[in-house]
């Protein structure tokens, strides 16, 4: 824990506790405050990394911020690469490419390049502004660096705030998997600002619901019925309604993570959907979004879980189970293109394994799974896809178009 950083309590947030002090803020408008709550922190440097969309939506409006917040944007690299001197507190920022590709060893060490340049020590505080991407590798640096800086989220996607940006974990890609190289990290606070979601695409807001979906699969039948039935509030981010999905997706997971940081048990279940996902997603990508892929992996571990023999997981659940990831857009029948000893390849690399053994996360019912990833047949999860592959019950799948405000715009003149 790092003792020497202290965060007040934003008014107008609510607040999860999360672990070793890590706290998450759920609320709106506060982008306006979070600088004024950093530069509280004894910290002489802030590095700000964010990708190149978010840039364009907030990069001015972070520096108007940091105005009045007693930190000055640290001028730029001089010709010889050396950082002029500066005084007080100082921010840096750091744009990288959007996408999954920059998650990545390269673009770590240009971040960690920058910030040596800048002569930044272990009183650097990092600030990560984005989605997933940019959560994970900027947490990642923060855990190496100088052995290891304090870091703060402002997640800007539904996936991020939901998922992504609660619990410490961070990691890159490699060539042989996601997330395989990486570190257990806990931020010293998320600021989750719902008011920028409105910037999203439909797409990127649905990503995201997916694993609120997930999330009330394995721990929570209320959270699932509420998915089930507000749909179209969800869609157009009415606030009562996602402010529920989203504090309650991030109140669940703080739960487990305060039981098993490391994940050595209760917490893998949190990957429910996530070994065939992986798996498809790491076949797919950039096709296929990593919500697209734990959708499609949600309802292919739901029937793993009835050839399993559990008796509450029939196959109307699985029928409902698919209908509510239906309902928001997402993909719910294995892409056409994929082998199965491709896919079968992909999972024998995945993190939950023990062993030559494949552990899935088992639910046995909506808002019931069993605490551990549990050891699973191969040949039943051959079976399973095979099946998957010949049954492609809602025909072929096309991402939802538009923005979030578009979509809430028509909703708003025809009523």
């Amino acid at each position: 824990t790092h003792t020497l950083f202290l965060v007040t309590i934003m008014d107008s947030a609510s607040v999860v506790d999360v672990i070793h002090g890590s706290k998450v803020y759920v609320g709106r408008d506060l982008l306006k405050g979070v600088f004024s709550e950093v530069a509280k922190y004894k910290a002489s440097k802030y590095v700000v990394v964010s990708d190149s969309n978010v840039f364009k939506l907030f990069g001015e409006r972070l520096k108007a911020e940091l105005a009045g917040s007693g930190i000055s944007v640290a001028p730029p690299l001089q010709a010889d690469g050396s950082a002029p001197a500066t005084e007080g507190k100082t921010c840096i920022f750091f744009e990288i490419p959007a996408g999954e590709q920059s998650k990545c060893r390269t673009v770590k060490a240009e971040i960690e390049d920058y910030m040596l340049a800048y002569r930044c020590n272990r009183d650097t505080c990092m600030i990560a502004v984005g989605g997933g991407v940019v959560g994970d590798l900027c947490g990642y640096v923060a855990a190496t660096y100088m052995r290891g800086v304090p870091f703060v989220q402002i997640p800007t996607s539904t996936t991020a705030m939901i998922d992504a940006s609660v619990g410490g974990k961070t990691a890159i890609n490699v060539p042989a998997g996601k997330n395989l190289i990486g570190a257990f990290h806990q931020p010293v606070a998320v600021f989750a600002d719902m008011n920028l979601l409105s910037t999203l695409g439909r797409r990127e807001l649905v990503e995201g619901i997916s694993e609120a979906i997930k999330m009330g699969c394995i721990r929570s039948k209320s959270l699932f019925e509420l998915l089930e039935t507000k749909r179209d509030e969800v869609m157009r981010l009415e606030e009562e309604v996602i402010a529920e999905v989203i504090f309650e997706s991030i109140r669940l997971k703080a739960e487990v993570v305060a039981l098993d940081e490391r994940e050595s048990g209760i917490r893998g279940t949190l990957n429910f959907g996530h070994t065939i996902g992986h798996a498809i997603e790491a076949l797919k990508s950039p096709v296929l979004l990593h919500g697209e892929c734990v959708s499609i992996g949600c309802v292919a571990e739901a029937e793993l879980a009835r050839r399993m023999g559990h008796a509450s997981m029939t196959t109307e659940t699985i029928d409902r189970i698919r209908k509510c990831f239906h309902s928001y857009g997402l993909p719910v029948d294995l892409p056409t293109d994929l082998t199965t000893d491709d896919l079968m390849h992909k999972m024998s690399l995945d993190k939950k394994n023990r062993g030559n053994s494949i552990r899935c996360t088992i639910v046995t019912a909506i808002g019931v799974s069993i605490n551990d990833p549990q050891p699973v047949d191969k040949d039943l999860i051959r079976e399973v896809l095979e099946a998957a592959a010949c049954n492609q019950v809602e025909g072929p799948w096309t991402p939802m178009g538009g923005t979030v405000a578009e979509h809430a715009s028509k909703k708003t003149r025809s009523a």
